[in-house]
């Protein structure tokens, strides 16, 4: 009974070996870079895409973009320009605490005004590399605190499509180009 339950115990302890290195040899593959189309930095992850509908939505429709499936919405604002959006769990934003137009010094907060995801507070993201307009940040309002500079792990963010590419797309332009450079 002893030799047994020291063979079981032995058991035990290499499948929990084999089930540690199974969970650590596994990677996650990313899949595309998106880059901002103006200069190129980058914004986020095609890995970190977000299936969420907004109520508002004029139109919400599944698209072959980015070598993937992935939700596009158009979403009108308040003054009648429209939006192409995608939505990613993360992405990167310019951090900005306030605007100066002139003599004018404003605090940047988070927006309860026309928020296009009830329950969600915005701001705006721009690219941290050259300003652009890249779309908006969204955050539970409960959360959407003055210290609160980022959308939380609940928070997302809405990309304008158009201000995006990926960088697999850029890529093969490049080497097509290359390649005709070099016949």
């Amino acid at each position: 009974m002893k030799n047994f339950l020291k063979f079981k115990f032995l058991i035990e302890f290499i499948l929990i070996l084999c089930v540690c290195s199974l969970e650590a040899s596994e990677e996650t593959l990313l899949k595309d870079f998106l880059i901002c189309r103006s200069c190129g930095s980058d914004v986020g992850l095609s890995n970190f895409l977000l299936y969420k509908i907004s109520p508002l939505a004029l139109s919400a429709s599944n698209e072959t973009l980015f070598e993937d499936n992935i939700l596009v919405q158009e979403l009108e604002n308040p003054l009648g320009i429209r939006y192409r959006i995608v939505l990613l769990r993360h992405a990167v934003c310019a951090h900005i605490d306030s605007v100066q137009i002139n003599d004018i010094s404003d605090k940047i907060e988070w927006s309860n005004y026309f928020s296009w995801f009830p329950g969600f507070s915005w701001k705006l993201c721009l690219c941290a590399q050259c300003g652009t307009h890249l779309g908006w940040m969204f955050e539970p309002i409960e959360t959407a605190t003055e210290s609160q500079a980022f959308p939380s792990a609940e928070g997302f963010y809405a990309i304008i499509l158009p201000s995006i590419i990926s960088e697999s797309f850029v890529n093969s332009l490049l080497m097509r180009e290359k390649i005709l450079r070099e016949n």
